[in-house]
C-alpha cells in the first residue's frame, strides 16, 4: 500500500515520482526528498540506481541536499550502502544528506553506516524532520 504523505503535493515542485514502496520529489526549497511508504521496505542495489537517476533527472547538472524520510524498519542491502556512500555520488548528485529514521533497528544500521562506510558528503541521522531540514540547510550554504 503505498501513502502519499499529506503535505507532499504542496512541498513539491517536481512531479513526485512514486516507485514500489517509496517516492522522490524536489521540495519547494530545492532540497530532494525521498519517502519511504511502506513499513518493512528492503532496498536492493537496482532500487539504488534507480533513486540516483532519479535525483539525476531533479537535479538538473547540479548537486542538491537530500533529506530521506525513513518507515520503521527500512533496510538497504551491503551492496546498496556501499554505492551510496561512492565519491562519484558526491561529486555528481549529492551535496549532503539528513537521514530521518523510525526505530532502534534503523539508528542502529544508520550508525553502522556512517562507520563503516563512511560517505564524502556530509551526512546525519535525525528523529525528526524540522531539524533535518535546518541541519541540512546550514551546511548546504
Amino acid at each position: 500500500m503505498t501513502a502519499i504523505y499529506s503535505d507532499t503535493k504542496e512541498l513539491a515542485i517536481s512531479e513526485i515520482y512514486t516507485f514500489k514502496g517509496y517516492s522522490v520529489f524536489m521540495r519547494h526549497d530545492h532540497i530532494i526528498q525521498l519517502q519511504f511508504e511502506e513499513d518493512g521496505f528492503y532496498g536492493d542495489l537496482d532500487d539504488a540506481k534507480n533513486m540516483m537517476d532519479t535525483f539525476r533527472k531533479l537535479n538538473n547538472g547540479t548537486r542538491h541536499a537530500l533529506i530521506v524520510i525513513y518507515q520503521e524498519n527500512n533496510m538497504f542491502s551491503k551492496e546498496v550502502r556501499e554505492y551510496i556512500a561512492q565519491k562519484e555520488i558526491s561529486d555528481e548528485i549529492l551535496l549532503a544528506d539528513a537521514l530521518v529514521i523510525k526505530g532502534l533497528a534503523l539508528k542502529i544500521l544508520g550508525n553502522a553506516y556512517l562507520k563503516i562506510n563512511k560517505p564524502t558528503r556530509p551526512t546525519a541521522l535525525f528523529t525528526n524532520q524540522e531539524d533535518a531540514l535546518k541541519w541540512l540547510r546550514k551546511v548546504t550554504l
